[in-house]
């Protein structure tokens, strides 16, 4: 017979279907037999199968308003987004590249390199210096820095004469005195570096103590001319000493400390002869203000002198 469940022909009445496992021989059972379980009602009784389920209510979730809140968060995070935060907006192609935009603004790397708002940079004479600078030079704010660099082969007159003539005119009012700079190489990378001094101003308060400090071959030497001090140490030759340099310092300090100065400041004046080169002198000067700058006295003037035996 066909099995009634999966219609697979078994060619026999009795056993299990060879395709799905029904009972045939319970198919072939009349319809009122095969139904007769279904017309027999439920009983009520001790037998756990036949009791009737206990009804109980479903259990309350709070999930709505969980969503609620969330959405509120969202929406007020979205808010805050908007209104703190410009749109992009969109810019058409102006058809200028940035590297146009960068090569018409000018930009002098020097001053940038030496640390300086303006830099006036010498000739090879060092009779005359142009500014190289970033700012506006017909807009210059008061207290700008200005400094000057030049070759160290130069001479040391035509240098400190250009430096102190543009330092004591009126086109300097306004500006402040930062640094004198010497080149050590032809490639005019590496430098030498000290700072210069405004020039006193007569009227002040408080007039600074001069210390004027002089390098020759045969003599080093300390003058203080408000105190009539002028103290010599003999020199094995031009140059920075440092055993020489400590000696005749000391004696200095001694005096300026001695003396009620009132905590007045104490500006180094540097003396050179006038056949010195311009990179001799700053050799010196650069060795000179390590040595000073824990006395907290402040330099420098740089002036140069014609020296006899």
């Amino acid at each position: 017979m066909r099995c009634r469940d999966c219609g697979h022909d078994n060619h026999r009445n009795t056993g299990k279907c060879d395709n799905c496992g029904f009972k045939l021989d319970s198919q072939n059972e009349p319809m009122k037999d095969q139904r007769a379980a279904l017309q027999t009602p439920i009983k009520n009784g001790d037998d756990d199968s036949c009791k009737i389920p206990e009804l109980t209510s479903p259990h309350k979730t709070r999930s709505g308003v969980i969503g609620f809140l969330v959405f509120l968060v969202g929406a007020a995070s979205a808010f805050l987004i908007v209104s703190n935060f410009d749109r992009a907006e969109y810019e058409p192609d102006t058809g200028v590249s940035h590297e146009i935009i960068v090569e018409e603004i000018p930009l002098d790397s020097l001053p940038i390199i030496l640390g300086t708002d303006i830099v006036y940079v010498f000739n090879e004479e060092g009779t005359s210096a142009s500014p190289r600078t970033n700012v506006d030079l017909s807009l210059i704010p008061e207290g700008t820095g200005v400094s000057f660099l030049g070759r160290g082969s130069m001479s040391i007159q035509p240098v400190v004469n250009y430096m102190l003539q543009k330092i004591n005119s009126n086109d300097f009012r306004a500006l402040v005195p930062d640094s004198l700079f010497a080149w050590t190489d032809s490639t005019e990378t590496t430098y030498l570096a000290v700072a210069i001094l405004p020039v006193a101003d007569d009227s002040a308060e408080v007039q600074p103590v001069e210390l004027k400090i002089l390098f020759t071959d045969e003599w080093f030497r300390c003058i203080i001319e408000e105190f009539n001090k002028d103290i010599v140490e003999p020199s094995g030759g031009y140059g920075f000493d440092q055993r020489v340099f400590t000696r005749g310092m000391n004696q200095a300090v001694r005096t300026i400390n001695s003396r009620n100065t009132e905590d007045r400041p104490v500006h180094i004046t540097l003396l050179f002869p006038s056949e010195s080169t311009f990179g001799e002198a700053m050799i010196i000067a650069e060795s000179v203000s390590v040595a000073t700058d824990s006395l907290g006295y402040e330099g420098f003037n740089i002036k140069w002198v014609n020296v006899t035996n």
